[in-house]
């Protein structure tokens, strides 16, 4: 036996209009969802560029205000060095006016924005319809003053940038004045040695200087110094006319070789009682330029014995072998320096003992044509 069919049920009214509405929210909820989230998505690449073109502007001021700053501090302490003998009052205080302006900008603290960090919600990351709305609220805010902010940044490094170029090009006009005034002195002091003349050369025309504080005071120092040793040697030259006039005959057998001379008593171990003596230095800093070292006993006897200016010939022999000239020559007579030198004074007509016969012995007679040919 079997029940009978029951009767199909049926809702109310009142039930199926809430399921309706349940299902239009959801629906609804569901549509907001996908609008926020397709919104979010093409309105996070503007934010994304915005915010990293304020980060790289930020960090392009630091930079350029870095370099500002190393700027006037060593502009300010090569102000400090700087000497009016070397330095004209229309470069000092242009390099002064461009310093002030440079200072100016650096602390008018118009530089980077430093916007703080925002919190939003990730791309990749599932977020409420609010949340999400909430973000392109403050994204549509954030985007304008993120480029405000970066333009502002970018036109501060440019302003500092220029302001520091300044600076560089003021001092560069300077320190080319400070070299020609240098340059200046080498022909205004012509007696100073070759040794501190060489420095001062070297500062002017060999790229050894730089814009510092250091560099022109290393400058001002190897001015000074020509000055005093031409001042020095126009003294000496005053008070010993006859080493003057020896240094004069060296000289000019040297054929170019510049030489500086020093004088003493004793010289190679030997006292000027007893000895005449000398001792040449050459080619000290790769340059052609040599020191010879005469004793005083030379300077008693000049003009008297000629063994005595033998002994100048032979120091200066030595001085020549430097000379692009002669230098295979020095390889064709040995090589050996007083072999060279003493060969070099026979040829140049002093037969003597004073020539190195007596200390060294007598070269041969093709290491005296080899030498003779050194002129």
């Amino acid at each position: 036996m079997t029940d009978p069919p029951r009767p199909p049920e049926r809702r109310s009214p009142a039930a199926t209009a809430v399921v309706a509405v349940v299902v239009g929210v959801l629906i609804a909820a569901v549509g907001h969802q996908l609008v926020a989230t397709e919104l979010h998505r093409q309105l996070w690449p503007s934010w994304v560029a915005a915010d990293a073109r304020h980060d790289e502007a930020d960090a392009a001021y630091d930079q350029a205000a870095a370099r500002a700053e190393s700027a006037a501090s060593r502009t300010e302490s090569l102000e400090a060095v700087l000497t009016p003998d070397l330095v004209g009052e229309d470069d000092r205080t242009a390099l002064a006016d461009a310093l002030v302006g440079l200072r100016s900008v650096l602390d008018a603290d118009a530089g980077a924005s430093r916007l703080g960090i925002v919190d939003l919600v990730d791309p990749d990351a599932f977020a409420p319809a609010w949340e999400l709305y909430a973000d392109l609220w403050e994204i549509s805010e954030l985007v304008p003053e993120r480029a405000a902010a970066a333009a502002s940044s970018e036109a501060a490094a440019e302003a500092v940038l220029a302001a520091a170029d300044e600076v560089d090009a003021a001092t560069e006009t300077l320190i080319t004045g400070a070299q020609e005034v240098a340059r200046a002195e080498l022909a205004a002091n012509p007696s100073a040695t070759t040794e501190t003349r060489r420095v001062l050369e070297q500062l002017v025309d060999g790229g050894g200087s730089g814009t510092d504080a250091a560099a022109f005071t290393a400058l001002a120092t190897a001015v000074a110094d020509v000055r005093a040793s031409h001042a020095a040697e126009v003294a000496r030259a005053e008070a010993y006319p006859v080493r003057a006039e020896i240094e004069a005959f060296a000289r000019s057998i040297a054929n170019g070789v510049a030489l500086d001379f020093a004088w003493a008593y004793e010289v190679a171990g030997l006292e000027s009682d007893t000895w005449y003596s000398g001792t040449a230095e050459f080619g000290v800093d790769g340059g052609e330029w040599g020191l010879i070292t005469l004793s005083e006993s030379i300077e008693w006897a000049w003009g008297d014995d000629p063994n005595a200016e033998a002994v100048v010939v032979h120091e200066v022999g030595h001085t020549q072998v430097i000379r692009e000239a002669c230098r295979a020559l020095f390889e064709q007579a040995g090589s050996d320096h007083e072999s060279w030198a003493t060969a070099w004074a026979i040829g140049m007509g002093y037969d003597l003992p004073g020539s190195g016969i007596e200390a060294y012995g007598r070269p041969t007679d093709a290491q005296v044509a080899a030498a003779a040919q050194c002129r």
